[in-house]
């Protein structure tokens, strides 16, 4: 397992978990004259080794599963704060703010699945946001988040903060965590802005798959868009590695397509 991202403080706030630890005691007497004892113990908790990565995800990865249920982020109608789970190929970049400067502040995966995916009556987008501080690996930075997206770049940081600060609950109406507070089509069309251009400049060639539990902000599925887009702050994603004889399946017809071509 190859981590790309993982977020330790929402992993910990969200799914209770805590580092392990050791606990120690001491005992001691004193005689204090003329014919008295006094006695009393002491106990601490010491921590023990820190737990890597790849150890917290995999525990949080059994507690997910148990004690939340997580579903396909195909799955129709999703609510604020459900927990998803992914398995796609996407695109990996980090952005800084529209008329901010480097360095990039954020980090970003955008995936699409076809129409008739998972029963999906048209395609499917998923864009996942979070801070370029819980990144594992180097992914492209792309520069300017884009126009317009202020809001939104603001909007994936405050989650961010408040993850840090133990807030682990999402409101139901984003705007709610904004001061400046926009009409629910302008925040959409923000999220669809961004998605789009990291589809078309990132194709399916330069992307991997990867894989992990995210929790959703927005499901936006109306029919003024051409397709569906389900945004969502990741707990951690990581690398899925195809066998080679799977990887060779998937080439092959291309090489054949190839030769046959006059």
């Amino acid at each position: 397992m190859d981590l790309v991202y993982v977020s330790e403080r929402k992993l910990y706030g969200r799914l209770g978990m805590r580092p392990s630890a050791v606990q120690q005691s001491m005992q001691a007497s004193l005689k204090v004259p003329p014919l008295i004892e006094v006695s009393g113990s002491r106990s601490w908790e010491r921590t023990a080794e820190p737990i890597t990565a790849h150890a917290l995800v995999e525990k949080a990865q059994r507690i997910i599963e148990r004690r939340f249920a997580p579903v396909p982020f195909t799955t129709r109608n999703l609510q604020v704060n459900q927990w998803v789970s992914f398995d796609l190929d996407m695109a990996q970049v980090a952005v800084h703010e529209d008329s901010g400067a480097p360095p990039e502040d954020v980090a970003l995966f955008v995936g699409q699945v076809p129409a008739g995916t998972a029963g999906q009556p048209r395609d499917l987008g998923l864009m996942l946001c979070g801070s370029v501080q819980h990144l594992r690996t180097q992914v492209c930075a792309h520069g300017r988040m884009g126009s317009d997206t202020t809001w939104l770049h603001d909007l994936i940081l405050e989650v961010e903060r408040r993850e840090e600060s133990g807030m682990n609950v999402i409101p139901e109406f984003l705007n709610d965590l904004m001061p400046h507070r926009r009409r629910e089509v302008l925040i959409e069309d923000a999220a669809f802005g961004v998605h789009g251009w990291i589809q078309r400049q990132y194709p399916p060639s330069t992307r991997g798959r990867l894989r992990g539990h995210a929790i959703v902000l927005m499901d936006i599925d109306r029919p003024q868009w051409v397709h569906r887009l389900v945004v969502a702050t990741p707990l951690y994603v990581e690398a899925a590695h195809e066998p080679v004889a799977q990887a060779r399946r998937r080439i092959l017809p291309r090489i054949g397509r190839r030769a046959r071509t006059p």
